[in-house]
């Protein structure tokens, strides 16, 4: 192969022998390369005359044959021009043109004289001889170069051959091997050199034999150049494998190109036997490649959402099924754990074709292959949108239920404040002046005064109380108490409806239980108020027991048994179950006969059950009834001077000063006319700020406070006294007093650092024990 300067050489000595044939001083080879002429060898001429060279060889290009000028000046084009006047000008010119065998002009060979003259036909022949000489030279370092290009496309081809994980083969006409690649090792488990001594029939498959060779036959015999055929192989240990063939004939051979899919045919088969399945369906299925991006969907999707798979193929689902309130946070936070190769389950808020919004659950799942790599994405989708429509509704419904339930709640506390208002002026002027020594005859009426109010608060509460269990506003306190004080508090206040019905009112007590306990004492009141009371209202000259009994004893605890019998009018057997209903009584005339809202049996169970348990009842028609039930409650330890009992009331309360803080007048004079009578020195705070005044500049050991008042409220008023330095105002009682029963107030008790509260209108027992548990401390 010649070089480049070897080339040149080559011209060179052409130029020099075509310019002592015709008998000149100069030779020139012009070529024209990328459409522009250019010297490629000379002799006898330098680059300074290139202009006139390229001139007169430009007429051998362009001309026939052999072109001659005897004497440029006979030219009109030439005879002007300084390079045929000048010195040792050109007077005589001949090119002969170098054509290709398909007649293209590839340049010219031309020679130049500084004298007339005349070629001869040998000279002339010789011109078109040398002509052909370079043109020969031209057209084999084309072949060269062509050689050469193909040859290094011949070892790239083979090199990539020798990495690609398919087989790459030539065979002869009959099919033998005559080059193969490495590939052959993986798939068919035969070295390159065992291969080669093979033929492609060696390695088919007998069921496929037959149709391959039919197949190839009848192409060859229509003409057919290029085959594309799939067919069975067997390996050398004998494992069947699925080859995807390309096969070219060329030249008597057959260049071949095999693939091996038999993983991709089952898992295609295996995706078709998935898709028949997921076409049954009726919830949507979505198959993404690698790249999440959809490659099939199910008809239920196509129903569900509208879209085809046209509409979706080579595209993210997210983009296609997003819309103005879809929450694109959550679809990137999903394809983040796709990109962490984690599945994921969403509901999303997406649209249809046709724009329509519709809630869709996405079950996504990842699917590897035994390479642990990502091979595809079986998300299953459900339409939610009824679901989502139902949770919306049940939602809305119970904002509506709770905003009820709050209007309901604050319209029974604003009830409750003002009915108890006045209740606490009728009972507790009563109480007063019945402890005032009335006269004989004035103290039936008093006590009718008092039974009718009680009643009357009996049943406030009991409508209240039952508004807020059902609510779940109603939590039990853990407060200290003397069960023994409360159970003799709550015989003695009963005495005037043991009287009304010319019954008798036992008491059974336990001398076990011990003196103080930890618990909710004013629900307990209520309970047994509520089972003594209907005792004593459906009883007639009868016997009402009260029966209270230690069953268990723990360290930190005790059980005790609570039992209220009676021989009244009973329950018929088949009323038992109904009695603990709301607004419910055993018989149509009872209400009409014996009082009462049928509220009572419903919130002592209810109330019971805040407490763990259950109440249990055994009756007889005619033969009276028995109400039961267990509580459990912390043990404190015995303090000495705790019991709150009468005898012990003077010593209790000696020298003890109570700030009491009301903006109701007729609430001040009952508090101060029964503090008093048990010999507590009283002061009074018409408001918030006022009692602050008053607590900061007198040493108090109690702070009965009201919870609603002008100016300064109870709570603001409290919290202010806890911030103030110093012992005594982080630890001195405050009472709220309080004519709500809000589920709110309570927990406002807690965080403004009141000790207690105590509800109006204020019962001289409970509000008597109240002082007795705090100043005993």
């Amino acid at each position: 192969m010649f070089s480049e300067k070897e080339l040149k050489d080559q011209f060179d000595n052409l130029c020099k022998l075509a310019a002592l044939i015709c008998g000149v001083s100069r030779a020139v080879l012009v070529l024209i390369e990328k459409e522009q002429t250019q010297v490629k060898a000379s002799f006898g001429t330098a680059q300074s005359s290139a202009e006139e060279d390229f001139s007169f060889a430009e007429l051998a290009i362009k001309g026939e044959g052999i072109v001659e000028i005897s004497d440029t000046l006979n030219l009109e084009q030439f005879k002007q021009h300084d390079f045929v006047k000048a010195h040792a000008a050109i007077r005589f010119f001949a090119g002969a043109p170098l054509m290709d065998e398909y007649g293209a002009t590839l340049g010219a060979i031309c020679v130049f004289g500084d004298a007339p003259k005349s070629l001869n036909e040998e000279q002339r022949e010789a011109m078109l001889v040398l002509a052909a000489q370079v043109v020969t030279h031209l057209l084999l370092k084309k072949s060269e170069l062509d050689l050469l290009v193909k040859t290094r496309r011949f070892e790239e081809l083979r090199s990539m051959s020798a990495i690609s994980p398919e087989i790459h083969c030539i065979l002869d006409f009959n099919g033998q091997v005559l080059f193969i690649n490495d590939a052959v090792v993986p798939i068919l488990g035969y070295t390159v050199q065992e291969a080669m001594k093979m033929t492609i029939w060696d390695v088919i498959h007998e069921e496929d034999l037959a149709g391959v060779t039919e197949f190839l036959e009848s192409g060859l015999k229509s003409h057919k150049k290029d085959f594309q055929l799939d067919f069975k192989v067997v390996s050398k240990v004998g494992h069947v494998r699925l080859l995807a063939c390309n096969m070219v004939v060329r030249n008597d051979q057959w260049y071949t190109y095999g693939r091996d899919i038999t993983k991709s045919k089952r898992v295609e088969s295996e995706l078709l036997n998935l898709s028949y399945v997921a076409s049954k369906v009726n919830n949507a299925i979505v198959i993404n490649d690698a790249n999440n991006h959809v490659t099939w969907v199910n008809a239920a999707f196509e129903n569900i959402t509208g879209f085809t798979l046209d509409d979706l193929k080579g595209r993210r689902l997210g983009d296609l099924i997003a819309g103005p309130k879809t929450d694109i946070d959550l679809i990137e936070k999903a394809r983040e754990l796709n990109r962490q190769l984690q599945s994921f389950t969403i509901d999303l808020l997406a649209y249809r074709k046709d724009k329509k919004p519709i809630w869709l659950s996405i079950y996504n799942t990842i699917v590897f292959d035994d390479a642990g790599k990502v091979s595809a994405e079986v998300e299953i989708i459900i339409d939610i949108t009824d679901k989502k429509l139902a949770e919306q509704e049940m939602m809305e419904a119970k904002e509506q239920a709770l905003q009820l339930s709050e209007a309901k709640e604050m319209f029974l506390s604003v009830m409750s404040h003002e009915i108890r208002t006045p209740l606490n002026a009728i009972l507790g002027m009563t109480h007063l002046l019945i402890d005032n020594d009335p006269k004989p005859s004035q103290l039936d009426d008093l006590n009718i005064l008092k039974f009718s109010g009680e009643n009357l608060l009996q049943i406030v509460n009991d409508i209240l109380d039952f508004t807020k269990i059902e609510t779940g506003n109603l939590q039990l306190e853990a407060i200290p108490f003397s069960l023994a004080a409360l159970v003799k508090d709550i015989l003695t206040s009963l005495q005037v409806n043991v009287s009304k019905r010319n019954n008798k009112l036992n008491l059974v007590y336990d001398e076990a239980i011990p003196e103080r306990l930890l618990g909710d004492k004013t629900r307990l009141y209520q309970v047994l108020m509520n089972l003594l009371g209907n005792a004593l209202k459906f009883t007639e000259n009868g016997l009402v027991e009260l029966s209270v009994k230690l069953k268990m004893e723990r360290e930190q605890n005790v059980v005790l048994f609570f039992e209220v019998k009676d021989n009244g009018i009973g329950i018929p057997a088949d009323k038992k179950k109904y009695i603990f209903e709301s607004f419910t009584q055993a018989k149509s005339d009872i209400s009409r006969k014996y009082g009462g809202t049928g509220l009572g049996l419903a919130i002592t169970k209810k109330l019971l059950q805040l407490y763990g348990s259950e109440i249990v009842v055994e009756s007889a028609e005619g033969q009276g009834s028995v109400f039961s039930f267990h509580i459990a409650f912390d043990k404190i330890p015995v303090n000495a001077n705790a019991g709150a009992c009468a005898e012990q009331t003077p010593e209790v309360f000696k020298a003890k000063r109570i700030l009491v803080v009301d903006d109701n007048d007729i609430n001040v004079l009952i508090a101060k006319r029964m503090l008093n009578k048990w010999g507590l020195l009283t002061e009074v705070a018409n408001n918030g700020r006022e009692a602050i005044d008053k607590v900061r500049n007198g040493a108090f050991d109690l702070v009965f406070m009201d919870v609603r008042m002008p100016d300064m409220d109870g709570f603001e008023a409290t919290r202010i006294i806890r911030s103030l330095e110093g012992d005594y105002f982080k630890t001195l009682p405050i009472i709220a007093l309080t004519a709500s029963t809000m589920a709110d107030e309570h927990e406002s008790f807690e965080n403004s650092g009141m000790s207690g509260h105590l509800l109006k209108p204020l019962s001289p027992p409970l509000l008597k024990q109240i002082l007795v548990d705090y100043l005993s401390i």
